[in-house]
């Protein structure tokens, strides 16, 4: 096990912002429910809705234990195609048939070894947000590369904000309202926790061309 080492953070504004956007997120949640009384049509975004709420309150957990650095990694092994299948079958589910969800494999082994609890949280924020902005078609996938595992979210939606794309890992949980930002922010901090043989996992952002949508790159040594 491994011991992750929470960097310096300001923990009442990264609480407050995590509460703000959980009050947010029931409040549409509640929108949804009252649409629904004559209607299914909003059940899907009800569903994406509980899920997003459901990410904030296990970040709101991380954050105390990161404060208290008693947060640690278990690493055991895991198939990487089993656990981005799991992904895809769950997203087209709270799709509802909205956009299209694919699979992506390339040359992916047996097992990796990760901490598959923290990764499953990094990924699911990734997935939920995807949801939120794709248009037609989401594609999550597995890779090894350059000795690394990475683990892909793609949509086609309008892309990430360029402040996020320059930013550190450190400030991305202050320059977003919210969700985005921290999202990321964990996600930075659960790969780099990674290390094997000397080699720390990354986060790595960028948008397609012609924003044609976002791609997140979990990488894990």
């Amino acid at each position: 096990m491994q011991l992750i080492d929470a960097p310096a953070m300001d923990l009442k504004v990264l609480l407050a912002s995590n509460i703000h956007e959980i009050k947010n997120l029931m409040l549409q949640l509640m929108l949804r429910l009252d649409a629904m009384e004559s209607s299914q049509v909003g059940l899907a975004d009800a569903r994406l809705l509980c899920q997003r709420v459901n990410d904030r309150m296990v970040q709101m957990l991380l954050l105390f234990e990161l404060q208290t650095e008693k947060l640690e990694l278990t690493l055991k092994a895991h198939s990487p195609g089993d656990f981005i299948a799991e992904f895809v079958r769950n997203a087209a589910i709270l799709a509802d048939g909205r956009v299209v969800i694919e699979m992506r494999e390339e040359d992916v082994p047996g097992y990796w070894f990760f901490d598959r609890d923290l990764v499953e949280m990094a990924m699911l924020n990734a997935v939920h947000n995807a949801l939120r902005y794709a248009r037609h078609r989401i594609v999550i996938g597995a890779m090894v590369a350059d000795g690394a595992l990475r683990l892909t979210v793609e949509d086609d939606g309008g892309g990430f904000p360029q402040r996020i794309l320059e930013q550190p890992m450190t400030t991305w949980a202050k320059v977003s309202q919210g969700a985005t930002g921290l999202g990321l922010f964990f996600a930075a901090m659960i790969a780099q926790a990674h290390v094997n043989h000397g080699r720390s996992g990354a986060l790595s952002l960028h948008n397609k061309e012609q924003g044609e949508g976002a791609v997140f790159i979990l990488q894990l040594p």
